[in-house]
């Protein structure tokens, strides 16, 4: 089975999770921290919540009953995280009517999503999936992968982000059609040399000098 990969923009859209222990509870406050709004559907909560519900009481709304069709409405993603297989595969069920993307936590076949194994530094993710088949692998090549990012990648991508801008605005670089700004920010990226000038530049407000000397 092949899986399109994407990064969502979860600010503002509602977020329907059902349940409430330990999983949940982890998995509200990743999509909490991500800008959504979040509702929190089962008959306990998990002793977390309510600190949580503290934090986020703007975003968190809580119901402590047992699930009902209806509850994920205006759902952008739904996540049904409960330990039991009737549960998911209503909210399953429900979720495909109503052309809903739904998460059931260690059930593959009631998914039409995966959340990957990530690691995240800054504006920085990185993220691996083996489409449900083994998240401890998943994980295993997560913690590999990450040894090998830059210390400093939350101020490198910032770095960047302004080189980018000053190239395509800066009147100094008008001259440059799109082909030769993008060589310009390869030849950066694939130098760590000339990243840490970059950096460096960045800090002291002086990205266009620098980038006058990649001419």
């Amino acid at each position: 089975m092949k899986l399109y990969p994407a990064m969502i923009r979860l600010s503002g859209s509602l977020v329907t999770v059902v349940g409430a222990g330990d999983v949940a509870l982890r998995k509200a406050r990743e999509l909490l921290c991500c800008g959504a709004r979040v509702r929190v559907v089962a008959p306990r909560m998990h002793d977390g919540f309510p600190g949580l519900s503290g934090e986020y009481a703007d975003r968190l709304e809580l119901r402590e009953r047992e699930y009902r069709p209806g509850d994920i409405d205006g759902s952008l993603l739904a996540v049904a995280a409960t330990d039991d297989p009737e549960v998911n595969r209503a909210v399953f069920t429900e979720a495909r009517e109503k052309n809903i993307l739904v998460n059931a936590v260690d059930d593959p076949p009631n998914c039409t999503f995966f959340v990957p194994a990530s690691f995240r530094r800054d504006d920085f993710l990185l993220s691996i999936s083996t489409g449900g088949a083994s998240p401890a692998m998943a994980a295993r090549l997560c913690r590999q992968l990450q040894e090998h990012v830059p210390e400093h990648i939350g101020a490198l991508l910032q770095a960047l982000a302004e080189a980018r801008s000053a190239l395509k605005q800066e009147s100094r670089f008008a001259h440059l059609d799109a082909h030769s700004r993008a060589g310009i920010l390869k030849t950066i990226v694939c130098d760590d040399a000339r990243l840490e000038r970059l950096r460096i530049a960045f800090e002291q407000g002086d990205i266009v000098s620098f980038l006058q000397g990649c001419l």
